[in-house]
């Protein structure tokens, strides 16, 4: 089943196509959603709810919902600009924007990604015209974070949750396991992980590091193998998240409960090689990792530190 097919059959968007049908739609929804995938469909496919009455027959693949993915819609406007966040340049056109008629369609819509990693000030520049919205005028907002949107802003919003799907749902949709137990109950991310090639290979590497790295001679291998991979450094720091829970969840003889099914002989022969200590360190040390990469210059340096300290932690914490 395709991804916008299966939003369509989710409760929480059925809800907002009743509350469209029943006129008791506010001119701003926000999106609280953790996958990036789901939601910017998500937002397109309320644009056409909200422009159509035949938006039941649009798909991905449909001309309309293309236009307006791609950014060349002339009456649903994305944003930020940037692909990134919203700045102040993009709030500002959004303003001036909201009070200029629409071209083609009944309704002029703003579609806004990811909200909460924008500064106070661009969604404070905001705030008067989701107040008090020009007629036919439309906010559809996503965010990650409920907690880094300003109260005024959410204040102003319809607001929606969007909550990952059952292992058994995620099933329907994506006959990839690897992809189900990584996507973590989201459509858009479970889809978009099934269609990377390189999938398997990356997590087999993340678990190799557990299962596989034994001393620091052969740091300088592991390493620029992650470095030929770091396209894919997201999915061998989850992977490897994983392997860690998996292999505590071993320890405390929950077999049952292992996430990465496919790797459990692997874990569960190098389960005796950590203690309990030593992997919740080594967790820790990943989180470290994940909160630095971005402002690592140099990626080589970063990989190997992490390396020896893995194995560092792991022989100390016997």
């Amino acid at each position: 089943m395709k991804l916008v097919e299966t939003i369509k059959q989710q409760a929480f968007f059925k809800d907002f196509v009743a509350k469209k049908e029943s006129g008791n739609l506010l001119n701003s929804t926000l999106f609280f959603c953790e996958d990036d995938c789901t939601s910017s469909k998500v937002l397109v496919l309320a644009a056409l709810l909200l422009e159509y009455d035949t938006f039941d027959m649009f798909d991905e693949t449909s001309a309309e919902f293309l236009r307006i993915e791609e950014g060349i819609d002339l009456d649903v406007k994305v944003f930020p600009k940037n692909g990134q966040k919203l700045l102040v340049s993009d709030a500002n056109e959004i303003v001036s924007e909201c009070f200029v008629k629409p071209v083609n369609l009944p309704k002029k819509i703003f579609i806004i990604n990811n909200i909460d990693v924008s500064t106070d000030e661009a969604q404070n520049k905001l705030l008067k015209v989701l107040e008090e919205p020009p007629k036919g005028v439309y906010f559809l907002i996503s965010a990650k974070s409920e907690e880094r949107v300003l109260p005024t802003i959410k204040s102003r919003c319809d607001k929606i949750k969007i909550n990952p799907l059952s292992k058994e749902e995620i099933e329907k949709v994506c006959l990839d396991e690897l992809a189900c137990v990584l996507g973590g109950g989201y459509i858009g991310q479970t889809l978009a992980l099934a269609r990377n090639e390189s999938l398997a290979q990356v997590a087999k590497f993340a678990v190799s590091l557990l299962t596989e790295l034994k001393s620091s001679k052969q740091v300088i291998k592991f390493s620029k193998t992650f470095l030929d991979l770091q396209g894919f450094v997201d999915i061998i720091l989850k992977v490897l998240c994983m392997g860690i829970e998996d292999i505590i969840k071993l320890k405390c003889e929950s077999e049952d409960l292992v996430s990465l099914e496919m790797y459990k002989k692997d874990l569960k022969e190098v389960e005796p090689e950590f203690s309990v200590e030593a992997l919740c360190e080594i967790s820790k040390l990943i989180s470290k990792f994940i909160e630095k990469k971005e402002f690592n210059a140099n990626l080589t340096v970063a990989v190997d530190n992490l390396l020896l300290k893995m194995l560092e932690v792991k022989y100390l914490c016997k």
